[in-house]
């Protein structure tokens, strides 16, 4: 009987099954298969994920892992507890023997609706107990706890975090600092880590604080304060999570002291350099991959600076836009003590040099981009220098750095220009600098304001390659050129550059600070491998005009010119000799009456008697011919010197 009824029940429903559209047969099987899945999510069992777990672990680790057991609860739930057991992470290979990690029991919760849709997995809670962590950081870089250069940081906050009985060791060959110590988190005492060891060759300790978790909600507001203790630097860190241990946004106030940057640069890797001693504070944001350095202040040395700055994370390289200002800055403050012996010990070596050596091989920068603009606007030197200011733009784009818009104050004109070091092809960079000289007076410049004084103009314009500064000029091309007008010398000098004895006995002897107009001075030198090569070399005054030959070899910086000169209604008493100008540029050197080998008669004496045989005809007159007739475009000569390469 009920069989019967049955059958009409059952083709009544596929009577109806049959009459509904085609379309709405499959949305209703999606929907059902759809309803399964939920389910099953809910409800899968946690035991038969296990393997696959740890598949997924040591492919992340890159080592082999273990799990003892894994449970979940409750039974249906899309946000359940996962409950492992007896967790073992192998050290890799290049780490040594060990475990990266043990632990007796961890239970975390995982939203599983996310992974389902594909936006990967997020752990909202965590509980730990009996954990042990070996943390292996390696010289160049590489890390146990990340891979492929991700440190794995989450941009959520964490609603729940409980570690007892947490310990950890530390070798970070990177930071140079090791630590062993204790990690422990709860309700009542919030978190604590802390650590001692060593950094560098200095006893360390390291203390991270903060409170329970979770304060409130997840995405709360979340204080933590960090504390690194050590002679070589005493770092203070204060900031606010957005959620806790939300690493990639937070806000935070950093104050640093130490002996150099270059400890301080251990710590936070921003290719920092030795310097002398520095007290700093600074106010930072980090947001996802980027910082933004709202303010730093304080002291490196005797250098008071203050500046922003904006670093960000972009297609794998590091973008930098920044201002920084130093109401006074001693460059030798950006060295340690031992590169300042270093320096000392070099120059002591080879002596007194005018070029620097500074150092603009671009071979170690890494994958950073960027412009600072940066104003000095008092220079301080331990020696005396004829710079007082400075400022300019800096930019970086893949191993081409520019300074731009250098505009120097000097004790005497200003100086303006630009500079650019090339690394992206070669051994060593291409330097390639034009710098222009203008609003100077020449005495000041020579130092013999009482014999001189006319405005002056000069520019350097020379490309070479080398390490440093010094290697590049020395091996550089172009041209150097200094010019001046619309001045005067006293009588004295103009007549030594008349190449006149008797004017210059009777200068000597008689009042020689008396002026005679100074028309036009165009020194210009071509530059081939280093070696400034005097073309032209020209002296105009009311008196005489003289001309110059000779080289200036930067590679050693030596001096080697010869000026000769003819006084315009001549001279019954001529010079014979050229003035000479030797040395170094460091050491410059003027010989008026030798036989140019510095073991000659020289003196005066000797030079009133070379001039007497010259004017008998018994010795000839050396050193660069000079025309006298004629008038000297000075305009347009001081034009070809000053001009653009």
């Amino acid at each position: 009987m009920s069989s019967d009824r049955a059958a009409p029940g059952l083709a009544r429903v596929k009577a109806r099954w049959h009459s509904v559209r085609p379309w709405q047969r499959g949305l209703l099987v999606l929907l059902v298969l759809l309803i399964a899945l939920v389910l099953l999510v809910g409800s899968f069992p946690a035991s038969l994920a296990r393997p696959w777990a740890e598949r997924r672990l040591a492919a992340r680790f890159g080592a082999p892992v273990s799990i003892g057991s894994m449970a979940r609860s409750p039974f249906f739930s899309f946000s359940p507890r996962i409950i492992l057991r007896d967790v073992r992470i192998a050290q890799p290979g290049w780490a040594g023997p060990g475990d990266l990690m043990r632990a007796g029991a961890l239970e975390v919760r995982v939203p599983l609706l996310p992974i389902l849709f594909g936006r990967g997995m997020r752990i909202e809670a965590l509980q730990a107990r009996d954990v042990t962590l070996a943390l292996v950081r390696e010289a160049s870089g590489r890390a146990n706890w990340k891979r492929g250069g991700s440190s794995g940081g989450t941009g959520q906050g964490l609603s729940d975090v409980s570690i007892t009985n947490g310990r950890f060791t530390l070798k970070d060959g990177k930071r140079f600092l090791t630590l062993a110590g204790h990690i422990d988190a709860d309700r009542q005492h919030g978190l604590i880590l802390r650590g001692e060891g060593r950094f560098r060759d200095s006893p360390a300790s390291l203390v991270l604080t903060g409170p329970a978790i979770p304060v409130r909600g997840m995405r709360d507001p979340y204080p933590v304060a960090l504390a690194l203790r050590s002679p070589l630097l005493t770092l203070d860190v204060r900031g606010i999570m957005a959620g806790a241990l939300n690493m990639r946004d937070m806000t935070l106030q950093v104050s640093a002291r130490a002996p150099s940057l270059k400890y301080l640069d251990d710590i936070i890797e921003a290719g920092l350099f030795g310097s002398q001693p520095i007290d700093l504070t600074a106010r930072l944001r980090h947001n996802g991959r980027d910082w933004t350095i709202e303010r730093i202040a304080g002291r490196v040395g005797r250098s008071l600076m203050r500046g922003r700055a904006q670093i960000d994370k972009r297609d794998g390289r590091t973008k930098v836009d920044a201002d920084i200002v130093f109401s006074q800055l001693d460059f030798d403050d950006l060295a340690d003590d031992e590169g300042l012996a270093e320096h000392r010990a070099m120059k002591v070596r080879i002596g007194p040099r005018v070029l620097p050596d500074t150092r603009v091989n671009l071979s170690k920068v890494g994958p950073t981009d960027g412009t600072i603009r940066f104003t000095a606007q008092r220079l301080l030197f331990r020696d005396e220098s004829v710079f007082r200011s400075l400022r300019g733009t800096i930019r970086l784009d893949h191993k081409r750095l520019s300074i731009d818009d250098i505009e120097a104050g000097l004790t005497n004109g200003r100086m303006t220009g630009r500079l650019v070091v090339d690394h992206r092809t070669g051994a060593s960079p291409l330097v390639d600098m034009d710098l222009q000289f203008r609003d100077g007076r020449l005495g000041p410049l020579l130092d013999a304001s009482d014999k001189v004084d006319a405005p002056f103009g000069a520019r350097i314009a020379l490309a070479g390659r080398g390490d440093t500064l010094r290697e590049a000029l020395a091996r550089s091309d172009g041209h150097v050129g200094l010019v001046a007008g619309n001045g005067h010398v006293s009588r004295l000098v103009a007549a030594v550059l008349a190449q006149d004895m008797g004017k210059t006995i009777g200068a000597a002897l008689g009042d020689g600070s008396d002026q005679v107009p100074l028309r036009c001075i165009a020194l210009g030198f071509a530059a081939k491998q280093g070696r400034l090569t005097a073309a032209p070399f020209l002296i105009e005054t009311a008196a005489a005009r003289s001309r110059g030959e000779g080289a200036i070899d930067l590679d050693g910086e030596r001096i080697a010119l010869a000026i000769g000169g003819t006084a315009r209604k001549g001279s019954g008493l001529p010079i014979v000799d050229p003035i000479r100008i030797g040395g170094t540029l460091s050491q410059p050197s003027v010989d008026l009456a030798s036989t140019g080998d510095g073991k000659g008669a020289g003196g005066l004496l000797g030079a009133v008697v070379k001039s007497i045989g010259g004017a008998l005809g018994l010795t000839e007159k050396k050193g660069p011919t000079v025309n006298a007739t004629g008038p000297v475009d000075c305009a347009a000569v001081s034009r070809h010197v000053l001009r653009a390469r």
